[in-house]
């Protein structure tokens, strides 16, 4: 566990994170700071900005709800989800410097009172029991191998009637191989991928009841072609001038029924 902690660290570690943002995006003339405008930049998922405000609605987010955003990396759909969605969130990341990033970045915006960030493990969360509305997360499961504590955790600082919404990567075929390098992991020892079937025993495992799944893969690869993911104001900045490859080897995956990608609500109950 602790090898596959560290290892997970070091594929996301960087320095300078947030001057390298704050940087890109005044090379591109971006004079006013807000979660939308640093969206091509720190929404580290298929579809970017979209999909963080489709999971929203699709959740059912209202104002005021407290948000635990799991794996929260940069901040940006926490970000988005309290300038647009009204709501409280508490982002935590495994990754120091993600962390440090998303508070420079949140204070940018002027969010900072209304979202916070800490460093820490989704498998032991610094949270008392039922302190949440919503779990929130978004491409982080494929880096955590032990699912069903992670999925423990989620439920545990629920609140009784509490969601989880995911937006993430599965496998569709059990057992596919995969070419790497990928975006969340150069080499296989920190890529967690489970299939449908698979997830869903965690999740029912965890005492969450599901609400609605629905397979988003073909949406999913429409609104990737949309994103701006390479150059000089992209998920480049931060994920490396590799990106373009990593993300070719996902598209293969999918296109080889190798990957899906799935939306879904659960509730604990209560």
């Amino acid at each position: 566990m602790a090898a596959e902690t560290q290892g997970v660290k070091d594929h996301y570690r960087a320095e300078n994170l947030a001057q390298r943002v704050l940087d890109a995006a005044a090379a591109a003339g971006i004079t006013a700071l807000t979660p939308a405008a640093l969206g091509p930049v720190d929404e580290f998922h298929s579809g970017g900005l979209i999909s963080t405000r489709a999971l929203a609605e699709y959740a059912g987010l209202r104002p005021g709800e407290k948000v635990v955003d799991l794996g929260s990396g940069l901040g940006g759909p926490s970000r988005v989800l309290a300038a647009e969605f009204g709501c409280d969130v508490t982002g935590i990341d495994l990754s120091p410097e993600f962390v440090e990033a998303a508070r420079v970045l949140t204070e940018c915006c002027g969010l900072d009172g209304r979202v916070r960030f800490e460093a820490g493990d989704a498998l032991a969360l610094p949270f008392p029991d039922a302190t949440f509305d919503v779990a929130w997360t978004q491409h982080a499961v494929m880096n955590i191998n032990d699912r069903q504590t992670f999925y423990n955790e989620a439920a545990r600082v629920l609140k009784p009637g509490g969601r989880l919404a995911f937006f993430d990567i599965l496998l569709r075929t059990r057992g596919a191989e995969l070419d790497y390098p990928l975006p969340w992991a150069r080499t296989p020892d920190i890529n967690f991928l489970y299939d449908e079937d698979e997830t869903r025993g965690f999740l029912n495992r965890a005492g969450l009841v599901e609400d609605s799944w629905v397979d988003t893969t073909q949406e999913s690869v429409m609104q990737m072609a949309q994103q701006q993911m390479t150059g000089d104001y992209s998920l480049q900045v931060v994920l490396g001038e590799d990106l373009a490859p990593r993300i070719a080897n996902i598209a293969k995956a999918i296109m080889g029924g190798k990957l899906m990608i799935v939306r879904a609500l659960y509730r604990k109950p209560g």
